[in-house]
């Protein structure tokens, strides 16, 4: 299991809880990176996964996914989501399809986002795995493209629709990815390349984890005086 890099700070006057920063590799994987030549040397910086903070109230889960390139220069980047909450046993597959081998794991949500029109705009769905088949049960619950030029893909999904609330434990994987059944091609759970190819299936890594935390207001209300303690990851 990879380690969280840090705690970002609390944002108590939004009543937000404190944040999760999930590191990953940077480039090329001939430099050390996790960006197959194939995709690096094509300019695809966009696909190019640099961290994930993840933090929540007592309604959403908020999302932001930082790519190392400008997704206003881009028209048909996809950030997604690969969620197992534990709802039930999951499933191999994902929403849309993709050409992604989750690595012996599963995922009971599929939250999966897009900027198609030179980065200009984001939109998303929510698809869940109810044991036999997928559906899109929700989308988005807000967005903001205002940082799309220095690569960030921000977005938030309502807590209900992952089925989630304050001391549930989630394990996720984070992808880019192109359209069609294009795999992941890079996964925030690998420190090194998921796939070398548009046609070879990406393997995930050891899924990470978050915990779906009391925001500080939330903990002030139930008589902790607003004492927010550190948070650790496992």
């Amino acid at each position: 299991m990879r380690k969280v890099l840090m705690a970002a700070v609390v944002a108590s006057l939004a009543g937000v809880a404190q944040a999760d920063l999930f590191g990953d590799n940077v480039g090329n994987h001939l430099d050390g990176g996790d960006l197959h030549d194939f995709f690096a040397s094509q300019s695809f910086d966009h696909l190019d996964i640099v961290s994930v903070t993840l933090t929540n109230d007592a309604n959403n889960l908020y999302v932001d996914i930082q790519l190392n390139g400008d997704l206003d220069a881009t028209n048909w980047g996809k950030y997604a989501l690969g969620i197992n909450t534990g709802a039930n046993a999951g499933d191999t597959g994902n929403g849309w399809g993709r050409n992604i081998d989750w690595g012996g794991q599963t995922i009971t949500h599929w939250v999966a986002t897009w900027a198609d029109d030179g980065g200009t705009g984001i939109g998303g769905q929510v698809w869940s795995w109810d044991g036999g088949s997928w559906n899109q049960t929700g989308g988005l619950s807000g967005s903001d493209d205002s940082q799309h030029a220095s690569g960030h893909q921000i977005f938030s999904v309502a807590l209900a629709d992952l089925g989630v609330g304050i001391g549930d434990v989630i394990s996720f994987d984070v992808i880019s990815t192109g359209g069609g059944f294009d795999p992941g091609v890079d996964h925030l759970s690998r420190n090194d390349y998921a796939t070398d190819n548009w046609a070879t299936q990406s393997v995930a890594g050891g899924f990470l984890a978050y915990t779906i935390v009391p925001s500080p207001s939330s903990l002030a209300l139930i008589g902790l005086g607003g004492l927010v303690a550190g948070r650790r990851c496992r």
